[in-house]
C-alpha cells in the first residue's frame, strides 16, 4: 500500500469545464484516480488530514491518499514519479478534476 501526504486542490467549474459539480463531503469515501505523470491511472481514497466536513472546490487542503492497489512491482515502476514535491492529477477516470503535490509518502508491502 502506498500512503501519500499531499496538498490537493479540486478545480472550480469556472476554471475547468470537467470540474466536479458539487463540493465534497468528507463523511463519504472519496475514491478517485491519480495520474502521476505517465498517463497510467491508479485508484485511491482521499482522506482529509484535518477536521473538514466539506472539501470546497477552489481551495487547497492537506490530505492523505491511500492507494491499496499499488503493490511492489507497480511501486517499483512508478517510484521515480512518487517523490516529494512532484505533482499529480486527480481524475474521474479520464476527466481531470483537480491536482495535487506530494508532501511525503510511505510505501508498505
Amino acid at each position: 500500500m502506498l500512503l501519500i501526504e499531499a496538498g490537493i486542490y479540486f478545480d472550480k467549474p469556472s476554471e475547468n469545464p470537467d470540474a466536479l459539480k458539487n463540493d465534497l463531503e468528507t463523511k463519504h469515501k472519496l475514491r478517485t484516480s491519480f495520474n502521476f505523470g505517465n498517463d497510467q491511472l491508479f485508484s485511491g481514497d482521499i482522506l482529509a488530514a484535518g477536521t473538514e466536513k466539506i472539501i470546497n472546490r477552489g481551495e487547497r487542503y492537506k490530505a492523505f491518499v491511500k492507494m491499496f492497489t499499488i503493490e511492489e512491482e507497480a511501486f517499483r515502476n512508478i517510484s521515480y514519479l512518487i517523490q516529494r514535491g512532484n505533482s499529480f492529477f486527480i481524475q474521474t477516470p479520464s476527466r481531470v478534476i483537480g491536482r495535487g503535490t506530494i508532501i511525503d509518502y510511505v510505501y508498505e508491502d
